[in-house]
């Protein structure tokens, strides 16, 4: 009925395990900065930004998050540590993103706040998808961790929010049921 709708009702997640090369070029991965920049930002706030960790240094995003596991559970197992540290290598493009919440603006509260980190979100995975490649974002409690924070320097009114791993893949994504429209759009009543 409506390409983009189409597109947007086709987009599905795919495990950054099956992500391979190639991944987006530069000028992808900035056309993913622009959709971003496109969100709906009340304010003019700016709250998402990006952080493309490149490939050479992903044994170094690995120790962070060995790090950030052993921070979690300090008794975690070889293979448990092994299996964040692979994590951080999954997907051939791996992009951080961090939100920036002014808790005390007058105009802005931080739920929208967090609505326009969301919304940018969504526009990378929607870019991505424009390009060919399928993506997904991972979170978990890694992003939390002080190992994490440290890691991207982030100030007190920072988030990582988390991971958004972009690849190709080869094959269909799974098909996943989506809600009927009749739950999800209502009349309003009085």
């Amino acid at each position: 009925m409506n390409g983009i709708v189409d597109g947007i009702c086709a987009r599905r997640s795919v495990s950054p395990k099956r992500l391979i090369e190639p991944g987006p070029s530069l000028v992808e991965l900035h056309e993913m900065a622009r959709a971003t920049a496109a969100a709906p930002d009340h304010g003019r706030l700016g709250p998402a930004r990006l952080v493309h960790i490149q490939n050479e240094r992903r044994d170094a995003l690995a120790d962070v998050f060995a790090a950030a596991a052993l921070e979690a559970e300090p008794k975690s197992d070889t293979a448990r540590i092994e299996d964040a540290r692979q994590r951080s290598r999954n997907g051939a493009c791996l992009i951080a993103v961090i939100a920036t919440i002014t808790e005390d603006d007058p105009r802005v509260p931080p739920h929208e706040q967090w609505i326009s980190v969301g919304a940018a979100i969504q526009n990378v995975l929607l870019t991505a998808e424009s390009f060919g490649y399928r993506a997904k974002i991972v979170s978990g409690a890694r992003v939390t961790s002080e190992a994490m924070r440290s890691a991207f320097a982030l100030k007190q009114s920072e988030h990582l929010v988390g991971f958004i791993a972009v690849g190709s893949y080869d094959g269909e994504p799974k098909e996943l049921p989506r809600r009927p429209v009749d739950e999800v759009l209502l009349e309003w009543a009085e």
